[in-house]
């Protein structure tokens, strides 16, 4: 075993309760892989090193969370919002990426004869989907100002390099976390290291968070999350097949099909949160606690505390989550080998890698 160290990055914890939505195959130690031993903090910089690298590749994700199959609970008259949601945390599925820099992406879902895309051009951002010939546009404000480089608009300064940015992390970490760089890897027929962390929380669901790094581009090749008590690994994605030359543009254009019912979707300006708020609606995230027992809620509109019914979009999403949370005190929740979620009657979604008790009792008392 390699040098490890005590620290965890705030970043880390939600990253680790979103990736319940996603994860991959199997990944042994190859003892053919001998690479020039690095410290975790070494291969956090090789991997923010990795930014603006272009590369394509197939990625596959699966899931064991304990979760019922959803696939064919989906209404025939539903927009599939929430079914989809909900697919993601119990299926596998693969997906083509496409990466040219921070500003041009494409992941493209390719399953049962349709196709679901995300394509970034620019400022440019589309979505599709082929099953419902649905689109939507949204043009991204231009971020490009007098901005200084390294100093955010408040005049913050922040990491200019790999180096500055893996010890700033260091610095604001808290001690909950065992981290630990183990054995070399072969993953996508690529070299890589491996970072461990394993939560010292007792009240986490996360056993342990494993980063894979490619050794030469540092580009992240792996994640998986284990669940405690589970053996086989609760959450994980990873490339089965990666070529790091840049994709053709063409990749990265994108007209809707004719027939296509295209939504061409506004953000929402500083005025908009402003007016809002002096509503009263709740539009910006709430946070609880600290470290991997965080839980986060989740704005509501004044829409979301009616319950559905009938029939429709909203009586099919209500169906389908009534087949997968259970009534309790003040609201319905799920909890998964990994990450619980809270939906209160008042419509607020509250989650965290908590078991549902700890889950409510945190609501309660906030």
């Amino acid at each position: 075993m390699k040098k490890s160290a005590r620290w965890i990055p705030a970043a880390i914890v939600p990253a680790a309760v979103v990736a319940a939505g996603i994860v991959v195959p199997s990944m042994a130690a190859n003892a053919e892989v001998s690479l020039p031993d690095k410290t975790p903090q070494q291969v956090l910089e090789l991997a923010a090193s990795s930014s603006g690298t272009a590369f394509s590749g197939t990625v596959e994700q699966t899931s064991d969370l304990g979760l019922p199959d959803v696939s064919g609970l989906q209404g025939g008259s539903g927009d599939g919002s929430t079914a989809d949601a909900l697919e993601l945390l119990t299926g596998s599925h693969t997906a083509k990426v496409f990466v040219d820099g921070d500003d041009r992406q494409r992941v493209q879902v390719v399953e049962d004869l349709a196709e679901r895309d995300v394509i970034r051009d620019g400022d440019s951002v589309w979505t599709w989907d082929s099953s419902s010939k649905q689109a939507s546009h949204v043009t991204l404000p231009d971020a490009s100002g007098t901005q200084v480089p390294g100093v955010l608009p408040d005049g913050t300064a922040v990491p200019q390099t790999p180096a500055e940015l893996a010890s700033a992390l260091l610095a604001a970490v808290e001690p909950t976390t065992t981290v630990t760089t183990t054995d070399d890897v072969r993953v996508a027929g690529r070299s890589a290291y491996q970072v461990v962390l394993t939560p010292d929380d007792p009240a986490t669901l996360v056993g342990s968070a494993t980063l894979t790094v490619d050794a030469e581009t540092g580009v992240p090749l792996k994640v998986v999350v284990a669940a405690k008590g589970q053996a086989d690994p609760a959450v994980s994605v990873g490339f089965t097949s990666v070529d790091f030359r840049a994709p053709a543009s063409d990749v990265f254009a994108f007209t809707p099909p004719a027939g296509a019912d295209v939504t061409e979707v506004a953000l929402p300006t500083t005025h908009d949160h402003a007016t809002a708020e002096a509503r009263g609606d709740r539009t910006a995230p709430t946070v609880l606690g600290s470290g991997w027992s965080t839980v986060v809620g989740l704005a509501a509109s004044p829409a979301d505390s009616a319950p559905a019914s009938g029939q429709g979009d909203d009586g099919d999403s209500a169906a389908l989550l009534d087949q997968v949370l259970t009534p309790v005190t003040g609201g319905r929740v799920l909890q998964t080998s990994l990450v619980s979620v809270f939906v209160g009657d008042d419509g607020r979604v509250w989650a965290g890698a908590v078991d549902a008790d700890a889950l409510q009792a945190a609501v309660a008392a906030q």
